[in-house]
């Protein structure tokens, strides 16, 4: 009723705010509802309505907004064939073609498994207890279903304990392949006898006070030592050129319909895996000082695969009376040798004016000098002569690699270097990382191999590849007996091998619902890894700052003579350099 209504309000000056602002825009429209509730004993919920319609116009329309932004952002990121090196946060590697002239697919899509060529001298080898044999069966069943029906490798099964009958009679039954079941020795799975016992318990103890993951388990640090070192030593694997190893409870997400072991032999492979990822920090605090230490007192030249686990500084020819020590690429340093050199002119200059002052005024070493006398400098927590390990490592529960690797002198002499300093107990070593040192030490980047092509999953962690585009083959069993149960509603959800993508590398792969490979959600190391690998990569060349102080005196004196200050940023005459991080 016009009775109740109250007085009316020019909109571009209700409340102060103008009919261009937001709240100009709505505030009119939400204020007369809300005027008409208060003043009115007849309250209508389409007053109410009107209310919320809006707001939530409101919400969808800044949500939207949002989504739109961050979705434009991301494509704009993943945009291009080829990885960004530069690009420092994780990004969708899945999409991208990582495939170089020194490691790329053996097979990108399916071949007809050839079921009747010589194999190699090789086995798979699985440590496992007798409680485990659900899950060693589980692992079985898939590792066969997808590749060893066509191929009938070997298994070796090892323990601390001697398998039961029962252990033994059931895995049998599923595989066409022959079968070994090895012991381990007890003095090859224990810590030596002469560690002090008391000082073993507390550091074991301490592990798990500080929350390090299964640092309190005395029975993992055994696992971790056995496959670092010992394992290699037993007959069953001793005896065979290659070995795959396989954990209990894994999947399998592919067919894999080519050889892996004579294709590594054919390429000069000797070290594959399928998952690299980062350690945490606090279980291996020490394990790389005591890696350079090694390599120092052998006097080591590591290889070239080297560059993927660690993080080098840039570092210089020679030294000046200049001292440059917190720079972080060729661009960085050259930009501080300009402002010495031009601090050095002035402070040279005699009789200075306040205008000759007033010409620095942009210049940023006037200003820090004072800053940079009472910082504090930076601490690396793992930096050894210019190099810092990068924390990547090859998940090792799955490999596929060559014996004589590890039976070397060199490994073997690093094996027991880390065994001496205790370091397998005293702090939480995985065999990860303590391989992926060593390869990294001792191989070259040509002789490793990423199976990008295997889809591979062990507890929270994996990796699914996408299909390769016109190279898939229907899948036609070689007497594998597929008796899992399937669900009733299984038809309706039409599983299958996925469709085929983009740079795709796999083989009737069926990834599960709602997986993410690692590759698309922690990508910095397998990022690192295909940079290394990548066509155009080249090592880290010394920067001969002797010539480059020269080089900036020159643009200097150009600089000057043509009129300007000491205060002007240089335009430098060298071009870009190539700096890899």
């Amino acid at each position: 009723m016009k009775g109740n209504l109250p007085p009316y309000t020019p909109r571009n000056n209700y409340n102060g705010h103008s009919r261009g602002s937001l709240f100009g825009l709505f505030g009119f429209r939400l204020s007369q509802p809300l005027l008409r509730i208060k003043n009115s004993r007849n309250f209508s919920f389409t007053f109410l309505r009107r209310i919320l319609t809006v707001l939530l116009m409101i919400v969808l329309i800044v949500v939207g907004s949002v989504f739109l932004v961050k979705h434009v952002l991301m494509e704009q990121r993943q945009a291009g064939d080829l990885p960004n090196y530069k690009d420092n946060q994780n990004t969708r590697m899945s999409t991208k073609n990582l495939a170089s002239k020194i490691d790329f697919p053996f097979e990108e899509g399916c071949r007809v498994p050839d079921t009747k060529a010589p194999r190699a001298s090789a086995a798979f080898v699985m440590l496992a207890r007798n409680s485990e044999l659900a899950d060693v069966v589980s692992s079985m069943r898939s590792m066969e279903r997808h590749f060893n029906q066509w191929f009938e490798y070997p298994w070796v099964f090892l323990n601390d304990d001697e398998f039961t009958d029962a252990f033994k009679r059931e895995v049998r039954k599923h595989t066409k392949a022959g079968i070994e079941f090895g012991t381990i020795d007890q003095k090859a799975w224990n810590f030596p006898e002469n560690i002090d016992k008391e000082h073993f318990s507390e550091y074991i103890q301490g592990q798990g006070d500080r929350k390090v993951m299964y640092g309190n388990l005395e029975s993992y640090h055994k696992m971790c030592r056995f496959y670092s070192g010992n394992f290699y030593d037993h007959p069953l694997v001793q005896k065979r050129d290659w070995y795959w190893r396989v954990e209990p409870d894994v999947q399998f997400f592919c067919d894999l319909t080519y050889d892996p072991f004579l294709e590594m032999e054919r390429h000069g492979k000797k070290y594959g895996f399928n998952v690299l990822l980062e350690e945490l920090y606090y279980t291996v605090p020490s394990l790389f000082l005591e890696t350079k230490a090694f390599i120092a007192e052998n006097n080591l030249k590591v290889k070239s695969a080297w560059d993927i686990m660690v993080k080098k500084y840039q570092t210089l020819t020679d030294s000046t009376k200049f001292d440059y020590f917190t720079w972080t690429n060729y661009e960085d340093l050259r930009e501080q040798v300009e402002q010495n050199l031009k601090l050095n002119r002035f402070l040279k200059k005699k009789k200075k004016t306040d205008d000759d002052l007033k010409t620095l005024k942009d210049l940023k070493n006037v200003r820090d000098v004072f800053k940079d006398a009472t910082s504090l400098p930076t601490l690396m927590l793992d930096k050894v002569h210019d190099e810092e390990y990068n924390l990547c490592h090859f998940w090792s529960n799955f490999e596929i690699a060559r014996t004589d690797i590890f039976l070397s002198d060199t490994y073997q002499k690093y094996f027991k270097h880390l065994e001496t300093v205790g370091g397998f107990y005293k702090e939480r070593w995985g065999d990860a990382p303590v391989h992926s040192l060593a390869v990294a030490m001792m191989l070259d980047r040509k002789e490793l191999h990423y199976f990008r092509d295997i889809g591979y999953q062990h507890s929270e962690f994996g990796h699914c590849p996408n299909n390769a585009p016109g190279k898939q083959l229907p899948y036609v069993s070689n007497g594998f007996d597929d008796y899992a149960p399937k669900p009733w509603y299984s038809t309706f959800l039409n599983r299958g091998p996925g469709a085929p993508a983009k740079n795709g590398v796999g083989c009737r792969c069926e990834c599960p619902r709602g997986f993410r490979s690692l590759e698309d959600m922690s990508s910095q190391c397998i990022k690192r890894y295909a940079e290394v690998m990548s066509d155009d990569y080249s090592e880290f060349q010394r920067i001969d700052i002797v010539g480059m102080e020269r080089e900036v005196e020159k643009d200097i004196d150009n600089h000057l003579s043509s009129g300007g200050s000491l205060g002007d940023k240089l335009k430098s005459s060298s071009g870009d350099k190539k700096v890899n991080a």
